[in-house]
This record gives C-alpha cells, structure tokens and sequence, in this order.
C-alpha cells in the first residue's frame, strides 16, 4: 500500500458480535461500514451474527455462537473461515476488536503469511488470552492508557472510536454549565464515585 493509500486493501476483521440491533455491541456495524468506504472488501469473522446490515463488499462469517454452538465447534468454525478466506484471496492486514482469543488463534497462521495484526482492548480483566493474542499480535491499541492491563511494549493509545458527528450536544441555548450526565451500565468498571467527586 504505497503512501498509504488503502483504497485496494483487503482486510479481515475478527468481531464479538456484528448485529446492528446489539444492545452494546450494534456501533461496530457503524465501523465495518465506515471502514469498507476505505478498502476494498473486509471479512469479518464473528463470534455472534445477528442482523447485518453492512455494504456490498463486507462479507460476514459466523462461527455460530448465535445457533448455539459448542466451543469446540466454534474452533473448527473459526479455522475453517479463516482458511477459507486466507485461500480465496491475498488479506493485506487483520483487525481484530475485543476478541483476544480469535487473535490469540489466528495471530500464528497470520504472522506466517506476513499479514499483520492489530488487536483492539479496552478491559482491566488480564486472561491468558490477552497474554496471548499481545504475543501474537503486531500492535495492542486501546482506549486509555488503564483500560489495558497487560505489557506495554505494543501499546497505542488512540481514544474510544466515538463518532462526535452522530453525538453532538443540541445547541438550543438551554445548556445548564453544572451537569453531569452519565450515559450506560452502572458498573465498578466504570467508575462512577470518580464522576461524582468530579462534581
């Protein structure tokens, strides 16, 4: 890819879950989609398939968690999509968000082929699988510098992936400059006495 120039690029994609009505998830359908405008075709290989609604040339691959699938049997799926594609066509890089594990699986036969990998994680929780898929990877990118607990020698900080044009404050002039609002799951991971003694 000369200059950066992307736009003949193929590109795999290991996804949790691609559903655009996933309650917590359904944003990483605004992403595949923002990122196929950029390339020119992107496999996903996703553990859960709900409704996809992605552009012509995205193609989505299920290892089947959605069906019930066992985990073994979700192994043999997720090698099976991945020989499949690898087989199909050149793959000019690999993105994986917040599936350590497939990355922890597929990061061997990538490194092999010379496509680089790049995983996204944003969770305190440290599993082998994490330990594995930073071995296996050629960059760990993350959120905050604290939302990645494990070595930082492949670490690249690069923010949460917001879309500000989809969430833009309303300027209807009746901003009160003394509120907080917190939006999502009360969680200790998210926490919220910090907010509050922000206050």
């Amino acid at each position: 890819m000369k200059n950066g120039d992307m736009t003949h690029a193929r590109l795999l994609l290991f996804n949790l879950a691609t559903d655009v009505n996933h309650p917590i998830l359904g944003f990483t359908t605004q992403w595949i989609s923002a990122l196929a405008g950029r390339v020119a075709s992107i496999d996903v290989i996703t553990m859960l398939a709900g409704e996809i609604a992605v552009p012509d040339n995205v193609r989505v691959h299920s290892v089947g968690k959605e069906l019930g699938y066992s985990e073994p049997r979700r192994l043999v799926e997720f090698y099976r999509h991945l020989f499949g594609i690898l087989g199909r066509q050149k793959i000019d890089g690999c993105f994986s968000h917040m599936m350590q594990v497939f990355s922890a699986l597929g990061g061997p036969v990538l490194r092999a082929r010379g496509i680089p990998l790049v995983t996204w994680y944003a969770h305190p929780s440290l599993t082998l699988s994490l330990k594995l898929a930073h071995f296996a990877s050629n960059r760990m990118v993350t959120s905050l510098p604290t939302a990645y607990p494990y070595r930082k020698d492949k670490l690249t900080v690069i923010g949460q992936g917001i879309d500000v044009a989809l969430f833009t404050p309303a300027t209807d002039g009746n901003v009160r400059e003394d509120v907080i609002l917190c939006v999502g799951r009360l969680s200790r991971v998210k926490d919220h006495p910090t907010l509050i003694r922000a206050f």
